[in-house]
């Protein structure tokens, strides 16, 4: 299937009180529409081109890394609805995602798709009244609702997930989605030979790359570009910022390491300090 993808990014959402896009607000080391972009490109068919609608004076670019042309189009304040059925006019299969959805799935993005071959389809809670946090359909069909993100007579697709329906608009549901993406992250890890001891009380960012026997105490941070190798033991109250820990290494706990390196074999008692400050 060829289709394009439209991310509608054009809420201020007053909530979040900051002068920074909530849009580029970090969820697990990324902005939140990087996850966005990465559910995009994630799928079985990747989309042949992605707009990103921002409103005018609150860029939203994020480095993504896509193997597709991006776009990012400027919305004044006040033309939303009109900018929308613009970007998605063309004929043609296309998707209108919210950027605010940083849960949403490769799975149920491919799903909706399927649905959409022969009607406008929304992925939305179970209620009439639920908001939708993606629509797909033929491009046309979609410009002819006064707003695309609410067309009229959508068959319903569900997620694969209950969380995928959290729309990031404030600190809290920022906190929420934080708390899904990394049990999201544990899992994927745990499928990859890592054992965490109480998971609900570790933290890890999207990059961090954890090698297979590797155990991971309570209370660990582990934050960028991390790599720890396997075989290694990391104690308790332990943060780790952009740093590499070779095969084997044994951190006893409370430990902190910050762009550095940790030889394979080596044993790093407790307390001990690696790094910037």
């Amino acid at each position: 299937m060829t289709w394009r993808a439209v991310v509608a990014a054009l809420d201020e959402h007053v909530a979040f009180r900051s002068q920074v896009s909530p849009y580029l607000h970090p969820l697990a080391g990324r902005a939140a529409l990087w996850h966005v972009m990465r559910a995009l490109l994630g799928t079985s068919c990747p989309p042949r081109e992605i707009v990103v609608l921002h409103l005018a004076g609150m860029p939203a670019q994020v480095e993504c890394e896509a193997d597709v042309p991006v776009r990012y189009v400027p919305v004044a304040p006040g033309g939303e609805a009109l900018a929308l059925r613009a970007a998605v006019t063309p004929p043609g299969p296309c998707l209108l995602v919210d950027g605010s959805a940083a849960l949403l799935a490769p799975a149920t993005i491919t799903r909706l798709l399927r649905a959409a071959e022969h009607h406008v389809a929304a992925v939305r809670g179970e209620t009439e009244l639920a908001t939708s946090v993606a629509v797909a359909g033929e491009g046309p069909a979609l410009a002819s609702a006064e707003d695309p993100r609410v067309p009229d007579g959508a068959v319903r697709v569900a997620p694969t997930g209950p969380e995928e329906l959290l729309q990031v608009v404030d600190r809290h549901t920022l906190s929420d989605a934080a708390v899904a993406v990394r049990d999201r992250l544990v899992r994927q890890h745990e499928r990859q030979g890592v054992s965490f001891l109480l998971p609900a009380t570790s933290w890890l960012d999207v990059d961090v790359r954890i090698g297979a026997d590797t155990l991971v105490y309570p209370n660990v941070v582990l934050e960028g570009a991390t790599e720890i190798g396997g075989e290694c033991v990391i104690g308790p109250y332990t943060r780790v910022v952009d740093s590499a820990i070779g095969r084997g290494a044994e951190l006893k706990g409370w430990n902190y390491l910050c762009r550095t390196r940790v030889r394979s074999r080596a044993v790093l008692e407790a307390y001990a300090r690696r790094g910037d400050d």
